[in-house]
């Protein structure tokens, strides 16, 4: 299987939604939100704009927070990012990152913001940095990150952009096999369906699927395959209670 991030439905609203942070009017808050439940690929699309801006110059920031995270950590993790060492007291490190992030226009993403949700002194310190520099900022989070952060009023209202990733359908299935697998290899329609009804369209179960089918067809120099051709050989993990 190709490593690379294929663009479908669910990395395309992210673009869309982090386009629309940038080129905001004065007027409309800069705070994105992305979540989904684990395993629907968003860490990876942002790891993917991460990228993307990186080569067209426009590097942004990227943290992953921890269970164990405190304000200290927290932004001593993003000083790391910036290349600078920790200061204390936490004053200076506010200070520092403010004036970093204004002069290099520094977008901040805040992943696995699940995490840190439920801290009100880190959750503070981040919008403490969104209003200082009034640069966009993204958080990450699983799909009950916007009910947690609905609590907190001063930064939900500053939510202007959000993305719920999505199950994946049939059409972002054949994408992935298209752009993913052997060219010279081709999966018929009932057994694309087939994986997308058993993963949920949950798309690391999905590629977990594909990866096992097209080891299977170069084993057996197959080029073609489709639901009978497979058989009952297992794709996903089961468990029995």
């Amino acid at each position: 299987m190709k490593h690379k991030t294929v663009e479908v439905k669910n990395v395309l609203r992210t673009q869309a939604m982090f386009e629309n942070l940038q080129s905001r009017s004065m007027i409309t808050p800069g705070i994105g939100l992305i979540h989904g439940p684990s395993g629907y690929g968003k860490t990876t699309t942002v790891t993917y704009m991460f990228n993307e801006l990186t080569v067209s110059g426009h590097q942004p920031l990227y943290v992953r927070c921890y269970a164990t995270d405190t304000p200290s950590s927290f932004l001593a993790r993003v000083m790391s990012e910036m290349g600078a060492e920790p200061m204390f007291p936490l004053r200076k490190m506010v200070d520092y990152i403010v004036r970093s992030m204004n002069e290099r226009s520094l977008a901040l993403f805040v992943d696995e913001a699940d995490h840190i949700v439920g801290q009100a002194k880190t959750m503070e310190t981040i919008r403490d940095l969104y209003d200082s520099t009034e640069q966009p900022v993204v958080l990450i989070g699983m799909e009950e990150i916007a009910r947690r952060i609905s609590h907190r009023k001063q930064l939900f209202n500053r939510i202007s952009e959000w993305v719920e990733f999505k199950s994946a359908d049939i059409e972002d299935v054949h994408l992935f096999a298209a752009e993913l697998m052997d060219s010279r290899l081709t999966i018929a329609e009932d057994l694309l369906d087939f994986i997308r009804s058993k993963s949920s369209g949950e798309v690391r179960r999905i590629l977990i699927a594909l990866e096992k089918i097209e080891r299977a067809m170069i084993a057996s120099d197959e080029d073609y395959i489709d639901l009978a051709g497979w058989g009952d050989r297992p794709l996903f993990l089961t468990h029995r209670r």
